[in-house]
């Protein structure tokens, strides 16, 4: 779908020191002070004011040079953009830089002021060089979309760029973070010209001044600074002089207005205290995130704790129980006798993109196992060695997965473990030990190594492809999903079903979109939208493409799922309904219909999520009538009169039914839903109970409507009649209408018994004769109603 920025990778996003650039500031200054030092600093060094447009070096001639596609002398970048691969135009995200604004609109760009002009305090006046040139805050954006943005004021939301209501705009994932930086710089370099306030909906509370709302601070944490963002500050420095600080170290946004910190870049603008644990006090009060401790005595946390850096002393032990959270600004040092242990459900976050010295222990708990079983696994240290985590698996039951393979044998290598470390980022599939229970037990995973922080990068091929949380702490999957926008789903392996002869008899599969998660077969965990550590897991990508982790994915959680209850604050809409596939012997798989503002009748990339196993038997919903999907977003506003195409796919002929698991939104306890039987006619009201029907073995992808409304002319499947059979007798019996006709058909269609003018509101077929099969009843009440049921005589 689209082609991810690259991001700067740990090598190379650290300075050094501060640049020279800053030289004048004093970084101890904090809040309104240094506000104002970075004021008067970007404003003396902006000595070039660019003219709008001119026939010597203006505006479009910069953009030109500021937006380039890494790597590229001739495409741009456009803002808000997310696909170069549909017809459409508008939402390009390259554009070649020579087809700039003309008479005509389409297929053109033009520059976005980020902060509209009309906007500004007094409004921006592109003859008069100045904020309305600026072009730290002018961007390359396709001529359609910028029209379409308009002057809608800036809120958070989740997915591509789209309008959030009348008078708001979400820029999209990819793009928020460029957009928080730039209506930062903005405010700190034209004051009450341009105000933050005014351009970002929400509240302020996170800034003492009142002045910055909060969905940019989340922003800049959210969306880690790219490459192109720090191209553009190095190339505008050379025309205009100045730069943009927050590019630079987004930790000054913290500084300034607080909220959610920040990495600081330079690692260098905190810890200036210490505290020391002596075994019974701390030397200089508890520490926090401006203060380093010192461990010189063994130390369990009592509750959760945070501090600027941390170094555990000779033959200390450190312990994080579980469901606490140890929070890290810099580095973490571990002598080489000392120890940190992390048990299982506790997290270890750190902010900084720091190399940590010295090995820590985490502790991570399976999901029950029985002997041959298998998991997939992640390192959340460096250094684990495959075969000592798991030393009683087999040799040859430790894989790695190949996107490219076709096959179980092609998919799944075998990788040899006693040469071979955990690498960050790469999940692996490893089956229980050899000597296992045959009951469900938790396997007990220890990792030992130093722990993994900052910035990791993972190769993707198109396809499916298997990755690993590479933390000792969780990290959110909306998050995670959103810095990779080619990413569609996230799967996760549950073994909730137990394979029989080597053979899984349906779906292990738990699946989650940014729209919901859904379960696995044989009920299991439902994916809550975190990726705990330790985690491997399977991702859907639409195209070859590198995947990022960074520190701000990481979150404080205290659940046992190993796969927080994680609150959605995304301004995105969620109305959604689960519906399960199940026999009288086997529970098949779930899927999630759900309606979102973020949602369309199409293809909604990270929102829409596609059956990864469709060999097994599964209910499934279709888009545009192409492809399996197990999560499907549809718009808002919800139409009762809308109706959602359900397919089934049976391996094995006979009784099968659909439920509602849950619902929420307005289906809670207001919208009706029925599901329709496109081969029998009956409309089934799911809140009376499930849906009981007869399949054959084959795909039928229309097989089933969900659908919202009554239409007089379907049949309606009434709870008032009940069909039985006592002593060989088949009983019709209806508690409300008389009963006029009936009409008993085998499973072919053919007439097996028919009474009329019954007039009652019962009726016995005595002695029915009919081998053990699925019947199905038309029975025609005296109020001309036609109702259809199923009974096995």
């Amino acid at each position: 779908m689209i082609k991810k920025l690259l991001f700067l990778l740990l090598p190379t996003i650290f300075y050094a020191q501060i640049p020279a650039y800053y030289s004048g500031i004093n970084f101890t200054q904090t809040g309104e002070n240094l506000k104002t030092q970075l004021a008067t600093l970007i404003t003396n060094t902006h000595t070039t004011m660019l003219p709008y447009t001119s026939s010597s070096l203006d505006t479009w001639d910069v953009i030109q040079q500021t937006d380039l596609e890494n790597g590229s002398t001739t495409e741009l970048y456009m803002l808000y953009g997310y696909n170069d691969f549909d017809a459409a135009t508008n939402n390009d995200r390259s554009r070649a830089k020579n087809l700039m604004g003309t008479a005509s609109c389409i297929g053109f760009w033009n520059r976005e002021h980020t902060f509209p002009q009309s906007l500004a305090n007094p409004p921006m006046d592109t003859g008069i060089p100045g904020v309305s040139t600026d072009i730290h805050h002018l961007r390359a954006a396709d001529c359609q979309f910028n029209s379409t943005r308009g002057n809608k004021i800036f809120t958070d939301g989740q997915g591509d760029a789209i309008s959030m209501g009348a008078t708001t705009w979400y820029p999209g994932d990819e793009w928020k973070g460029d957009v928080a930086r730039m209506m930062m710089y903005l405010y700190v370099r034209y004051g009450a010209t341009t105000p933050a306030s005014t351009i970002g909906a929400g509240s302020r509370a996170y800034s003492p001044l009142n002045d910055m709302p909060n969905v940019f601070l989340e922003w800049n944490i959210e969306d880690p600074v790219s490459t192109v963002e720090m191209n553009r500050n190095n190339v505008l420095q050379g025309i205009q002089g100045n730069r943009n600080p927050f590019i630079d170290n987004p930790y000054l946004a913290t500084v300034i207005w607080g909220g959610p910190q920040a990495p600081d870049t330079w690692n260098t603008l905190t810890c200036t205290l210490t505290t020391t644990w002596n075994g019974s006090t701390w030397s200089n009060g508890v520490p926090n995130k401006s203060v380093s401790a010192v461990v010189n005595a063994n130390y369990t946390l009592a509750t959760d704790l945070e501090m600027c850096a941390l170094t555990i002393a000779s033959g200390v032990n450190m312990l994080v129980p579980s469901g606490f959270n140890l929070t890290v600004v810099r580095g973490i040092n571990v002598n080489s006798t000392a120890n940190l242990t992390i048990q299982n459900n506790a997290n270890l976050i750190q902010i900084n993109e720091v190399a940590n010295t010295g090995n820590i222990t985490v502790i991570k708990n399976s999901a029950p196992l029985v002997r041959l079983d298998y998991t997939s696994w992640s390192a959340p240290v460096a250094g684990q060695n495959l075969k000592s985590f798991s030393p009683n698996t087999l040799n040859n039951r430790f894989y790695t997965y190949n996107p490219a393979g076709t096959t179980t044998a092609t998919a799944y290598n075998i990788i040899d473990p006693l040469t071979n470390n955990f690498q960050p980022a790469k999940g692996y599939i490893i089956r229980a030990p050899n000597n296992w229970a045959t009951s469900a037990t938790v396997y007990t995973g220890q990792f030992t190594g130093v722990p993994n922080n900052g910035k990791y990068a993972a190769a993707l091929q198109t396809g499916y492809n298997m990755l690993g949380n590479p933390y000792p702490s969780t990290i959110t999957a909306n998050e995670f999903i959103a810095n990779n926008r080619t990413i569609e789903t996230l799967y996760f392996w549950t073994h909730t079903a137990p394979a029989s002869g080597g053979v899984y008899p349906v779906n292990n599969f738990a699946s989650y979109t940014t729209m919901g998660g859904v379960a696995a077969a044989a009920g299991g965990l439902v994916p809550d939208g975190t990726i705990k550590p330790g985690q491997g897991f399977y991702v859907y990508s639409s195209e070859n493409e590198q995947v990022l982790f960074h520190n701000g994915q990481r979150i404080k959680t205290a659940n046992n799922q190993f796969f927080r209850n994680q609150e959605i604050t995304d301004n995105i809409e969620r109305h959604r309904i689960w519906l399960n596939l199940e026999s009288a012997t086997n529970s098949f798989n779930q899927i999630l219909v759900g309606y979102s503002n973020a949602g369309t009748y199409g293809f909604d990339l990270a929102f829409d999520g596609k059956t990864m196993d469709t060999s097994m038997t599964h209910l499934y919903s279709t888009i545009e009538q192409s492809g399996d999907y197990v999560i499907q977003a549809r718009p808002l506003p919800f139409e009762t009169s809308d109706k959602v195409n359900l397919g089934i796919k049976v391996n094995e002929a006979g009784n099968y039914k659909i439920s509602i698991d849950r619902k929420d939104g307005l289906f809670e306890n207001m919208q009706t839903i029925y599901l329709k039987d496109n081969v029998t006619g009956i409309v089934h009201n799911l809140a009376n109970g499930y849906y009981q029907f007869n399949s054959e073995v084959g795909d039928v992808k229309n097989r089933f409507e969900l659908v919202y409304q009554k239409e007089s002319n379907e049949i309606i499947d009434e709870n008032t009649i009940v069909v039985y059979n006592t002593n060989n007798n088949l009983i019709v019996s209806s508690s409300i209408h008389e009963i006029q006709h009936i009409l008993v058909f085998d499973i072919l269609g053919r007439t097996l018994a028919a009474e009329i003018d019954i007039n009652s509101n019962e009726f016995e077929f005595q002695h029915f004769s009919s081998e053990k099969q699925p019947l199905l009843i038309k029975i025609v009440l005296n109020n001309g109603k036609v109702v259809f049921k199923k009974a096995i005589f």
